[in-house]
């Protein structure tokens, strides 16, 4: 290897180990955090053995199951008030969207019957506290919907069409008395024309809410269907 290019090569190793750990946590070693509470299912039946994780960015600072009463309680390490602290519940260790996004999918769920919570505590304006006591959670069952889109042979529709419906996670953010955020807004329109073949799309979401089907068809003003998910299996057919 010529010299210059070695030289460059160990500059850039170093670089990359010097923000590998600026991405660790700090921990406060002398703190420890209280976390506890309970899950139910939707019909308020205890939920056993559901992962609860305090995290830091992808590091466990202490963990648990919930019991036979869906009952929960465990000491964590803390971090310096610099760092992000997420209390992950029903989430898997390995995923990655979950820290910024695409809360629609199942596949995030360590127990993939239920839905997921997040509770986050960023780094920015971050409160501190010595118990973290999350009271009863309630994980809703999965839900999953078929969207069957039809193109009726014969009609010259045009039709732009979004969805909103709840997410398989839930974002609860500790700083702040909001409530949860589970919302999955489409921000575009779908555009759908006489050339457009049927399909069909599939989405997750949680059992005993609905999803909304918007849509303009032509230039008429924008309409709204409701659809229930008052099964685990849920089809729906959207002619046009």
């Amino acid at each position: 290897m010529k010299r210059k290019y070695f030289f460059t090569f160990l500059f850039l190793s170093f670089i990359l180990t010097l923000q590998s750990f600026q991405c660790e946590p700090e921990i406060k070693d002398d703190s420890r955090i209280l976390i506890k509470g309970s899950l139910v299912d939707s019909n308020n039946n205890p939920l056993p053995n559901i992962s609860v994780r305090c995290q830091s960015s992808y590091i466990i600072l202490g963990e648990s199951y919930s019991d036979a009463n869906g009952q929960f309680q465990f000491t964590s390490l803390e971090t310096e008030t610099n760092n992000p602290l997420n209390i992950m519940v029903n989430l898997k260790t390995d995923g990655y969207n979950y820290y910024g996004g695409g809360y629609n999918n199942y596949e995030l769920t360590e127990n993939p019957n239920y839905s997921a919570k997040k509770y986050f505590n960023d780094a920015i304006n971050r409160k501190t506290s010595t118990t973290y006591n999350l009271g009863q959670i309630k994980l809703n069952e999965a839900a999953h919907l078929n969207l069957l889109f039809t193109n009726v042979p014969g009609d010259n529709n045009r039709v732009a069409y979004k969805l909103e419906f709840q997410s398989a996670v839930c974002a609860i953010d500790l700083n702040v008395n909001n409530p949860e955020d589970c919302l999955i807004d489409e921000e575009y329109y779908n555009q759908l024309d006489i050339n457009s073949t049927s399909f069909q799309t599939n989405l997750d979401s949680q059992l005993g809410t609905s999803v909304l089907l918007k849509y303009i068809l032509n230039d008429e003003p924008e309409q709204t269907i409701t659809i229930p998910l008052t099964n685990l299996e849920n089809t729906y057919v959207f002619e046009y």
